[in-house]
């Protein structure tokens, strides 16, 4: 599963070789809740959307440019470090 995520990242995202490895570590350790959105990107690109604290992926992708799998990754983010992750998401500048 690991490689097939690898693969997708650096074909059709083009992230690094580097940053798709790091990347599908934390997608394949996400909460519980958030596994069905990833399982339905990985199938067919189809973005599910997700939310916490006042954050969702659509926002996230559309006001701050993050793929996919980031805005996944920073939900997932949100569930196990709320404090942290909502200061650190808040003090982003949005485009």
């Amino acid at each position: 599963m690991k490689e097939k995520i690898v693969e997708i990242l650096m074909k059709e995202l083009d992230y690094s070789e580097y940053a798709a490895d790091i990347t599908a570590d934390d997608l394949l350790n996400i909460q519980p809740q958030l596994q069905p959105a990833l399982r339905t990107w990985l199938e067919s690109r189809a973005i599910t959307e997700a939310e916490a604290l006042g954050f969702s992926v659509t926002k996230l992708m559309e006001q701050r440019e993050y793929t996919f799998p980031a805005a996944l990754i920073a939900i997932d983010w949100l569930l196990t470090e709320p404090d942290v992750a909502k200061k650190e998401l808040s003090n982003e500048v949005i485009r």
